[in-house]
C-alpha cells in the first residue's frame, strides 16, 4: 500500500477507537455517581483528553492523509480494467450480463492491484496469480487464490479493501485461501427498458390475435345459426353480384352490431397500449448503438401495428342505423382513394382510379365509405412494393360495380369459400389477413350489397362490390 493509503487507514482506525472509547467512558459516567467538578487543573478531565485525542487524529489525517487523485468517474468495465492491471494473470471470465460497475476508475484500479498483490508474487515459483471474474445477478465478483505465501501487511490491506468495498456497497469475503471482492453491477436501464417495451409489444400483438380469434368464432357461430334457420342464401348474393359470393351467408344485423362494437373496443384498447409504447421509446431513438437500433425497430413495429389499429377504429365507427340517401358514388370513391394515399405511399403502392365523372345512387354513404376503405386497404396490403392497385367503377343498368384489382398472389378458388373461416390464412398463402374482407362482407350484407372474389384480367385477384339499383331509381 502507498503511504497516503496507509495513513488514511491508520487515521480511520484511530478515529474509530477514539469514538468507541468516548462511548465507553460515557456509559461508565452515567452509571457511577458524578464526582465534584475539578477546578484546580485546566485539563478538563477525561472529556478534555478525548477532545485533544480527536484533534490529534484530525491533524494527522490532514498532514499525511492527502486524498488520492480522483480519476474518471462513471461506468467501468472490471474485465477490461483487470486485463490492464495484470496482463500476465490467469483469468477465468463469466461475463453473464456484463461486468460493468459504477465508480472512480483510479480507486477501482487500486483495489484490483491490492487484491491481485495478495495472490502472491507473479515472479515466484507459483507463477502468475489465478483470478476469476463473474456476473451473478446484480453483482460482479472478482476472486483470487491467495496461495501459500501472504504479504507482511496482509491484514492491513485486507481491512482497507473491506472498507473500500463497503463504500461502494459491496463486500470482501475470505473463504479458506480464496478471497472474493464483490461490487454492485451497473444495471443498464436503457437495455432493460427496451426489453420491457419488446415484451409489452408482444403482449399487445398476442392480445390483438386473441381478439381476432374471438371475433372469427362469434362470426362463425352467427353464420351457422342463420344457416340452420333459413338455409343457404347463396342464390341471393349471386343474383346481386353475378358470380359466386365471397361466403355462403350474409350476417344478420345483430352479428354486424356485435362485430362493430367488438372492433371499437379492440381498437381503443390497442391504441392506448401502442401510444404508451411509442412514448416510452421516443427518448431512445436518438441514441446510437444497439439501443438506438432496437428502439427504431420497435418504432417500426409500433407504426405497423398502429396502422392495423386505425383500420379497427375506422371499422368500429361504421354507422349501422343511417338512412340511405341520394349521392354520388364516384365522388365517394375518389375521396376514399385520396384518404388512403398516405397508406399507399408507406407501402410503395400506386393507386389508379378508372371511374366516370358521376355515378348517382341511393346508398348509406357512411357505411359505403367504411366498406370502400376496407376493400382498398386489403388491396394495398396484398400488393408488393413498386406495384399498383387498379380501382374501376362501372355504372351499369342493374347497379354499380366497383372492382379492386391488386397485384398480390392469386387467391386460390379453395380460399374464396373460407374467407370467413379460421383456415383462410392456411389456404391463402402470401395474402394479408382476412380482417378487411370479413368486415367488408359484414358491412356489405348489412347495406344490401354483394361482394365477389374473381380472377383479374392479368391473373391477379379482383374483389368486386356490386351496389344494386334502388327500387325508386
Amino acid at each position: 500500500m502507498t503511504r497516503p493509503e496507509l495513513t488514511w487507514l491508520l487515521a480511520q482506525e484511530a478515529r474509530s477507537a477514539a469514538q468507541k472509547l468516548r462511548q465507553g467512558v460515557g456509559m461508565i459516567a452515567t452509571e457511577a455517581t458524578p464526582p465534584p467538578p475539578s477546578t484546580d487543573d485546566g485539563s478538563g478531565g477525561v472529556e478534555g483528553t478525548l477532545n485533544r485525542l480527536d484533534e490529534a487524529v484530525s491533524m494527522l489525517a490532514s498532514l499525511h492523509g492527502r486524498p488520492m487523485p480522483r480519476g474518471r468517474r462513471g461506468r467501468v468495465d472490471l474485465t477490461a480494467l483487470l486485463w490492464e492491471v495484470a496482463p500476465e494473470a490467469r483469468v477465468q471470465i463469466e461475463m453473464g450480463e456484463g461486468t460493468t460497475v459504477f465508480g472512480d476508475e483510479t480507486e477501482l484500479r487500486r483495489m484490483l492491484q491490492v487484491l491481485i498483490a495478495q495472490g502472491g508474487d507473479p515472479t515466484s515459483i507459483t507463477g502468475a496469480p489465478e483470478l476469476s471474474i463473474r456476473r451473478v445477478g446484480d453483482e460482479v465478483s472478482v476472486r483470487v487464490n491467495l496461495g501459500p505465501e501472504t504479504p507482511v501487511n496482509f491484514e492491513t490491506e485486507r481491512v482497507w479493501l473491506s472498507r473500500m468495498a463497503v463504500r461502494y456497497g459491496g463486500k470482501l469475503e475470505l473463504d479458506g485461501l480464496m478471497q472474493t471482492l464483490t461490487l454492485p453491477a451497473e444495471v443498464d436501464l436503457q437495455r432493460l427498458e427496451v426489453e420491457s417495451l419488446k415484451k409489452e409489444l408482444a403482449a399487445a400483438q398476442a392480445q390483438g390475435e386473441a381478439y381476432a380469434r374471438e371475433l372469427a368464432a362469434v362470426f362463425s357461430r352467427a353464420e351457422g345459426e342463420r344457416e340452420r334457420e333459413r338455409g343457404t342464401l347463396a342464390g341471393v348474393v349471386a343474383r346481386l353480384s353475378g358470380s359466386d359470393p365471397v361466403s355462403h351467408l350474409p350476417p344478420s344485423g345483430e352479428s354486424v352490431a356485435v362485430l362493430v362494437a367488438a372492433l371499437r373496443v379492440l381498437g381503443t384498447q390497442l391504441r392506448g397500449i401502442l401510444s404508451a409504447i411509442g412514448r416510452d421509446i421516443a427518448p431512445l431513438r436518438g441514441q446510437g448503438g444497439d439501443v438506438g437500433e432496437t428502439a427504431s425497430s420497435v418504432g417500426r413495429h409500433v407504426t405497423a401495428a398502429s396502422e392495423i389499429v386505425s383500420d379497427l377504429a375506422r371499422l368500429g365507427a361504421c354507422p349501422l342505423h343511417e338512412f340511405p340517401r341520394h349521392g354520388d358514388v364516384a365522388d365517394v370513391l375518389r375521396d376514399v382513394v385520396k384518404d388512403d394515399m398516405a397508406r399507399a405511399a408507406r407501402h410503395d403502392v400506386r393507386v389508379v382510379v378508372e371511374s366516370p365523372e358521376a355515378a348517382h345512387e341511393v346508398v348509406p354513404q357512411g357505411a359505403l365509405t367504411v366498406l370502400l376503405h376496407a376493400l382498398l386497404d386489403h388491396a394495398i396490403s396484398a400488393s408488393p412494393p413498386g406495384s399498383e392497385v387498379v380501382v374501376t367503377l362501372v355504372d351499369g343498368a342493374n347497379g354499380i360495380d366497383i372492382s379492386f384489382d391488386d397485384a398480390g398472389p392469386p387467391l386460390p378458388a379453395a380460399a374464396r369459400s373460407v374467407v370467413l373461416s379460421r383456415d383462410f390464412e392456411a389456404v391463402a398463402q402470401g395474402r394479408p389477413p382476412a380482417l378487411q374482407l370479413i368486415a367488408a362482407h359484414a358491412i356489405a350484407a348489412h347495406a344490401g350489397c354483394g361482394i365477389a372474389i374473381e380472377d383479374g384480367p392479368r391473373g391477379e385477384t379482383r374483389v368486386r362490390l356490386t351496389i344494386p339499383r334502388s327500387t325508386g331509381g
